[in-house]
C-alpha cells in the first residue's frame, strides 16, 4: 500500500524519509487495528460465555474465561501476516520457516494449560472430598493445586522457547541470568513464596478457619504460594500476601473445639451482688449448649464509677460461640428484670445557671430572679 503524495516541493531530507514514514506508519496502524480486533473476538467470547454460564458458578477462571483468552491469541497469530507483509517482510517464507514451530508452541502453551487447571482443580475436588468424608486438612491440597500449576505453566514457557528455535543452551543461560534478575527485583514476592511454603508446611490455620491477620477477620478460603484470601462476615474477599500472614501476629478463631465466653454486666451499687452473681451462674448452669458446668466463673470484675461490674466465663463449642453469647446476654437481661437486678445507664442532669451574666449593651446586669 502506497500512498500518492506530491513530494516535489518538499525539502530533499523530507522527501528522503517519506516513504520509510509512510510504510511504518501503515505498520503501526495494522498492529493497533489488529490488536483492537483481538481484543473485540475476545469480548465476543466473554459476551457469550457470561450468557451461557449459569448464574450460580463463578465465571472467572472457567472454561469460557479460558477460551476468551485463547481466542484472542489466535486472532493475533492469524492477522499477523498484515503488519509482517506491509513492513516488506516476506511473511509467507517466515511462516514457512517459522510457522511449525510457533503452532507448536501455541499448542504447548495450550495444552499446557488445560492440564495445570484441570490438575489444580482435581486436586481441590480431592482435598474438598476428603475433608467432607475424613476430616482431611483440604488446605494442603490448595496450596499444592496452585504450586503444580504454576510448575507446569514454566516447564511449558521452556519447552515452548525450544520450539521456537531458542537452543537449549542458551535458554538455560538465559533463564539463570533471567531468574537472578527476576529474584532481585522481586525479592517480596519471593518472600511470599517462602512465607507460603512455610504456611503449607506448619499450618497455623486451614481453610475453613475463622482467623484475625493484622486486626482483618474473615474465613480462610484459599492458600495460594503467593497469596491467602479471606471472606469476611459481610462476603467482602480480603486478599493478603503470604509475607504479611506469615511476619504478622495471627489469631485463629476457631482452631481449637470449644472456646470460653467471657462477659461482662453492670449492675447498680444499690443491688445485691450476691444475688446477682448466683443469677448468672443459673442462667449459665441452665443454658443447654454451656459446656464442662463445673467450669462456670462468676465474680466481681471492677468496682466502676456508677456501677458494680460482674464476669462470667463458661465455654461452649467453637461454631456455636456467636450464638450462645447472643442468648446468654438477651437470658441475663430478663433474668435480671424478672429479680429486681437494675442494670444502670448514663443519666444526664441539668444543672440552672444560677450567676449574673452581662449583656454586654449598657453594662447593667439583669436581675436574678431568685433574689
Amino acid at each position: 500500500m502506497k500512498l500518492n503524495i506530491d513530494t516535489s516541493g518538499w525539502p530533499p531530507w523530507a522527501a528522503a524519509i517519506e516513504p520509510f514514514v509512510e510504510q511504518w506508519g501503515f505498520v503501526l496502524l495494522s498492529a493497533v487495528a489488529i490488536w483492537f480486533a483481538a481484543a473485540l473476538v475476545r469480548r465476543l467470547v466473554l459476551l457469550m460465555g457470561k450468557t451461557m454460564n449459569p448464574k450460580d458458578r463463578e465465571f472467572e477462571g472457567s472454561n469460557w474465561d479460558f477460551a476468551a483468552s485463547i481466542s484472542r491469541v489466535f486472532a493475533l497469530i492469524i492477522l499477523s501476516p498484515i503488519p509482517l507483509g506491509l513492513a516488506g517482510y516476506d511473511w509467507e517464507a517466515l511462516v514457512e520457516k517459522r510457522g511449525p514451530g510457533a503452532v507448536g508452541a501455541v499448542a504447548i502453551l495450550v495444552i499446557a494449560v488445560v492440564i495445570a487447571n484441570g490438575v489444580a482443580r482435581s486436586l481441590r475436588r480431592f482435598g474438598r472430598k476428603a475433608h467432607q468424608r475424613a476430616g482431611a486438612d483440604d488446605t494442603l491440597f490448595a496450596f499444592a493445586a496452585s504450586l503444580f500449576k504454576y510448575l507446569i505453566f514454566a516447564v511449558a514457557i521452556v519447552f515452548a522457547l525450544t520450539q521456537l528455535g531458542f537452543p537449549t543452551a542458551s535458554l538455560a543461560a538465559l533463564l539463570g541470568a533471567a531468574g537472578l534478575a527476576i529474584g532481585l527485583a522481586l525479592q517480596d514476592t519471593l518472600k511470599a513464596v517462602a512465607a507460603g511454603i512455610m504456611l503449607a508446611i506448619f499450618r497455623p490455620f486451614r481453610i475453613g478457619d475463622w482467623v484475625n491477620i493484622s486486626g482483618i477477620e474473615g474465613e480462610i478460603v484459599d492458600i495460594t504460594p503467593f497469596l491467602t484470601q479471606l471472606k469476611q462476615i459481610d462476603h467482602k474477599i480480603v486478599t493478603v500476601t503470604n509475607d504479611k500472614v506469615w511476619g504478622d501476629p495471627l489469631i485463629n478463631y476457631t482452631r481449637l473445639t470449644r472456646r470460653r465466653l467471657d462477659l461482662y454486666f453492670d449492675i447498680s451499687y444499690d443491688d445485691s451482688m450476691d444475688r446477682g452473681l448466683e443469677l448468672l451462674r443459673e442462667v449459665a448452669t441452665n443454658h443447654p449448649r454451656i459446656l464442662s458446668k463445673d467450669e462456670i466463673w462468676v465474680g466481681v470484675h471492677a468496682l466502676a464509677s456508677s456501677s458494680v461490674q460482674l464476669r462470667l466465663r463458661a465455654y461452649v463449642t467453637t461454631p456455636e460461640f456467636v450464638d450462645v453469647r447472643a442468648d446468654i446476654i438477651k437470658r441475663v437481661k430478663e433474668s435480671f428484670d424478672a429479680h429486681g437486678i437494675t442494670i444502670p445507664f448514663p443519666h444526664q442532669v441539668n444543672v440552672p445557671y444560677r450567676g449574673k451574666v452581662d449583656t454586654g449593651e449598657t453594662g447593667a446586669m439583669p436581675p436574678d430572679p431568685h433574689d
